[in-house]
């Protein structure tokens, strides 16, 4: 049965050894089995041997199978031996290589790791990172130890995202500050995950961690300079508003002298150039009865010089009352046809006023405004643009009133011309309602002024844009 046996397992090693001869350790093993089956049969030989002189023959000869058995395995294990020693020696060989590789792509990466045995407190750290945080390559590390290289005000931070991550066994990641061996500070973002045994105990924490110094230089960089942009503009905005409000305030003292310059001429027409071209007229007439009698053909002539003088006063009361009453103009349609007539009467041009049925009450402080807006640009039709027609419409909406004045004069570039005092005037008015004045024109084309302001405008002082 040994024999069988141990044929048996001869003829296996013997076939693997057939198919992979670069194997020679299974020879070795046919060899020992056959030779162990041969021992067997010479051990059977020897219990049937009748004298002794075949036994001891047969003694004799069984050192040869024996001497075979103990050669092959001998060899055999001598092999396997070799071959462990030289995987094991080719093992370490690829290990270190990949070690360098690893540490290589770390440095090169600009990242480092560690790992953390939680049983026995002993952290392995990458060698480039080792010595940047100033430890020896032989050095024994502790945790506590290593977080003693971090900053003070982040380790709390740190420990706390390390201790959740242990107890709850899942990953973290955390940003802080590393102080290096040559005292140079570093920001570092760390990835760490814990892994756990079958029974779901921590056992180790491997950690990546990125220098991410450059970046937070950058963004620190780009917080100053926005700090600085934001400061910038605050200097410039409240530079910007203060020069606004003067330019406001200036505007607004130009128009009200504008407007107590048109009332003290108002009067002056009124009670000087007035009352005097009446005296004139009086006198005239007075002139005439005496020349009436015997020079009938100077008194035609003092005739006309007293309608000429009541024409001349006549002009010089509507010029006053144009000037004078137009801040209690009373109703704003009245008021526009009133000047519509006298500029038809006195200028010799076509004027028109139109209003949509759907006319509402106007405020007296807004209609003073929009007649002086009418005003302003009836005045620079006729006298800048040579119009023979205008065209003054009130329309009325849900939200707002249009005022437009339209002209068919000579137009003008709003590029060149379109920041006149006139204009300014006129779109400050606006603005004080809370609405906008737009001038649209062209060479030739003629003139059209919108004035747009809401429903429930009240007059305030607002800058002008």
């Amino acid at each position: 049965m040994n024999a069988g046996a141990c044929l048996t397992l001869a003829a296996f090693y013997g076939a693997v050894w057939s198919k992979q001869r670069e194997k020679r350790v299974y020879l070795l093993f046919s060899c020992g089995a056959a030779a162990a089956a041969v021992i067997s049969a010479f051990e059977l030989w020897m219990m049937h041997a009748r004298t002794v002189e075949q036994y001891q023959l047969l003694v004799r000869w069984i050192h040869l199978p024996t001497w075979v058995l103990i050669v092959s395995f001998v060899a055999a294990m001598a092999y396997e031996l070799s071959s462990d020693m030289a995987r094991a020696a080719r093992l370490t060989r690829e290990l270190e290589l990949s070690e360098k590789r690893f540490n290589l792509a770390a440095d090169s990466a600009n990242f480092g790791m560690w790992e953390w045995d939680l049983e026995k407190d002993e952290i392995w750290v990458t060698p480039t990172r080792r010595a940047q945080l100033g430890f020896s390559a032989s050095e024994k590390i502790t945790f506590e130890e290593l977080i003693s290289r971090w900053r003070e005000d982040d380790r709390d931070k740190v420990r706390q995202a390390v201790n959740e991550a242990i107890q709850h066994g899942k990953d973290y990641q955390a940003e802080f500050r590393v102080v290096r061996g040559d005292g140079s500070m570093q920001w570092v973002c760390a990835r760490g995950r814990v892994q756990v045994d079958e029974h779901g105990k921590a056992k180790r924490l491997t950690e990546i961690s990125l220098d991410i110094t450059a970046r937070k230089e950058a963004e620190m960089l780009a917080q100053q300079q926005r700090s600085e942009l934001e400061r910038l503009r605050q200097q410039k905005t409240a530079f910007l508003e203060r020069e606004v409000a003067e330019r406001a305030r200036l505007e607004r003292e130009v128009i009200e002298s504008c407007a107590r310059e048109q009332r003290r001429i108002a009067y002056d027409l009124h009670d000087g150039v007035g009352q005097q071209l009446v005296s004139i007229a009086l006198s005239a007439k007075l002139l005439e009865e005496q020349l009436r009698v015997d020079r009938p053909a100077e008194a035609e002539k003092a005739s006309a010089i007293v309608r000429l003088a009541n024409e001349a006063a006549r002009q010089a009361r509507l010029t006053a009352r144009s000037l004078e009453g137009a801040d209690e103009v009373g109703d704003l349609k009245t008021a526009l046809e009133s000047l519509a007539v006298n500029i038809s009467q006195n200028c010799r041009v076509r004027s028109t006023v139109k209003a949509n049925g759907a006319s509402l009450p106007v405020s007296a402080p807004v209609a003073a405004q929009l007649y002086r807006i009418a005003q302003e640009a009836v005045r620079n039709a006729v006298e800048h643009g040579a119009a023979r027609e205008v065209l003054i419409q009130l329309m009325f909406g849900h939200r707002g009133m249009l005022l437009t004045v339209q002209d068919d004069g000579e137009g003008f570039d709003t590029k060149t011309n379109g920041h006149g005092m006139g204009l300014r005037i006129m779109r400050y008015r606006a603005q004080r309602l809370g609405g906008s004045c737009e001038v649209h024109t062209g060479a030739s084309k003629g003139t059209t002024v919108y004035c747009r302001v809401p429903l429930e405008a009240q007059p305030s002082i607002s800058t002008i844009s």
